[in-house]
């Protein structure tokens, strides 16, 4: 049985299945397309040109998980091209126009207004052999054997102690076994096409439903050609097409940094809709094609090759309530509190980008989402090991609480070997009590207890309660049975104030027995702060 199987093999299962193998535990990845990076798809041109037709930028400022990972990585990267102009085609009638961009309204600035370098892209940047080397980059570190392709999950069933996963492979139906799942997919997709017994809560269900999958429906076009004209003319690449007719909405640069024999790119969103997108499917190259010469003359599409993708076509991404949605008018809102969440007792987990309380939809969002899983498998993990180290003490306590009358007796045995016998029963329950809370820190010292993720609020450790739990009412029981015995005992009945305490007697012992217990208390809380220490 697994510990942990990751359903999805994008940037989010990638980087979670990465952690998994760090900590070696036994983990599966499965992706239902027969390729990993889902979102990120950079493919090559006829040239061997790397051609994003996915994510194609990160943001170092405002994205540090990526940024850090592309460093982790080795991986170069290229500044996007920004010189803070924008080339304005807003009339199909007329020539386009060279304005300069305001990021503080998110349009052309009036003319005259002079140009701020990377006012447009705020700093992106690219990676060298697009985002693609960043997914193979991870597939290189994990085993293959591990990564299963062409799985599409059908159906989850909680076991109570496992789930269980059936996954569709061809024409053959896969079952899978594992402690947890994590479903690193969009959660519209999870709504529409995975069966869950027990059912999930509606409440939830109606939250993956509500969650928008980011660029489900839009579409990417890249334009591969030999060499970058639109440079040579000046032009950085950056353009948009605001008239109706207009096939591409905006236009970048996507060549590497320097002139190379593999050619340039241009690329773009594509302004259609799906519905008109599958309408001019045939003709949508030729129409690429024509409004980039539009915008940077007909030179700059000679022996290029146009490369699409249509995401609202792609059913591993897009589901239909994406398509019902239309244009979201702006960013959603992502991070949802019950996406968030362990469901089914720890055995169940959300991440992806759209369960990303930052950067959610974009990779750095994915990124977050595979570090809040990692933490809270961790902690759920160390959970489990603390709760079976745990019970080994209480089986260890169990003993105790049955020997603890014998402590007793043994104490006051000697108290009488050694005739003292000033407040013996007083200080043989002490005793015994100190003597068993002096060998419960020993052994609560032996156990393999994983501290440190743990939270210590107002100095008290969280473990704390769950140890102390099987001592609670041990020193009263310990007393009426001392009480008990020295009425039965002969070798006390010489001592009547011991033979048969009185209430005030009783009261003095309870105090001092409450005092110990204190002690001993703090000193469990002192000795698991430590641990974690």
């Amino acid at each position: 049985m697994l510990d942990v199987a990751v359903v999805g093999g994008g940037l989010c299962g990638l980087a979670l299945a990465h952690s998994l193998q760090a900590r070696k535990l036994d983990w599966a990845l499965f992706e239902a397309r027969p390729r990993l990076g889902g979102r990120v798809l950079t493919v090559a041109s006829s040239r061997g040109l790397p051609l994003d037709l996915g994510p194609t930028w990160f943001w170092p400022a405002t994205q540090p998980s990526v940024a850090r990972l592309v460093a982790d990585l080795g991986l170069a990267t290229v500044a996007q091209a920004d010189d803070g102009h924008v080339l304005l085609l807003d009339d199909p009638n007329r020539a386009p126009r060279l304005a300069a961009f305001d990021p503080r309204t998110g349009s052309p600035a009036p003319q005259g207004t002079p140009a701020q370098p990377d006012a447009l892209h705020a700093g992106a940047r690219r990676l060298a052999g697009g985002m693609g080397a960043l997914v193979a980059a991870l597939q290189q570190r994990l085993e293959p054997a591990r990564l299963h392709l062409e799985h599409a999950l059908e159906a989850v069933t909680d076991f109570g102690t496992h789930v269980e996963l059936e996954l569709r492979q061809g024409e053959a139906l896969v079952k899978v076994q594992a402690r947890r799942v994590v479903l690193a997919l969009p959660p519209r997709l999870v709504a529409a096409s995975v069966f869950f017994e027990p059912a999930l809560p509606a409440d939830l269900t109606q939250v993956l439903q509500a969650t928008p999958t980011w660029m489900a429906a839009a579409a990417k076009a890249v334009l591969a050609v030999p060499r970058p004209l639109w440079r040579e003319e000046g032009h950085t690449g950056n353009a948009w097409s605001t008239h109706a007719q207009a096939v591409l909405a905006e236009t970048f640069d996507a060549s590497p940094a320097e002139p190379a024999a593999a050619g340039a790119a241009l690329a773009g969103f594509v302004a259609l809709d799906p519905d008109q997108r599958r309408h001019f499917e045939r003709s949508l190259p030729l129409l690429v094609e024509s409004q980039v010469a539009m915008l940077f003359g007909p030179q700059a599409v000679e022996q290029g090759e146009v490369h699409l993708q249509d995401w609202a076509q792609e059913p591993c991404t897009c589901a239909a309530a994406d398509l019902a949605d239309g244009a979201t008018g702006g960013h959603p809102a992502y991070g949802h509190a019950q996406l968030q969440d362990a469901h089914w007792t720890g055995r169940l987990w959300f991440a992806g980008s759209e369960s990303a309380r930052s950067g959610g939809g974009y990779l750095e969002g994915a990124l977050v989402a595979a570090a809040r899983v990692r933490r809270q498998l961790d902690e759920a993990a160390a959970a489990d090991a603390n709760e079976n180290a745990l019970q080994r003490f209480d089986l260890w306590m169990r003993q105790q609480r049955e020997d603890a009358l014998q402590r007793y007796r043994h104490q006051v045995h000697a108290a009488l070997s050694q005739q003292r016998d000033a407040q013996l029963t007083q200080q043989a329950l002490l005793g015994a009590m100190e003597s068993l809370y002096a060998d419960a820190l020993t052994e609560l010292r032996r156990l393999p207890l994983a501290t440190a993720a743990l939270p210590v609020e107002q100095g008290r450790h969280a473990l704390t309660p769950r140890v102390l739990q099987p001592f609670l009412g041990l020193a009263d029981e310990l007393l009426e049975e001392a009480v008990r015995f020295n009425r039965t005992s002969c070798a006390l009945s010489n001592f009547p104030f011991e033979h048969k305490p009185d209430a005030q007697y009783v009261k003095t012992i309870r105090r001092d027995l409450a005092a110990a217990w204190q002690d001993f208390a703090l000193q469990v809380n002192e000795q698991l702060r430590g641990k974690a220490a």
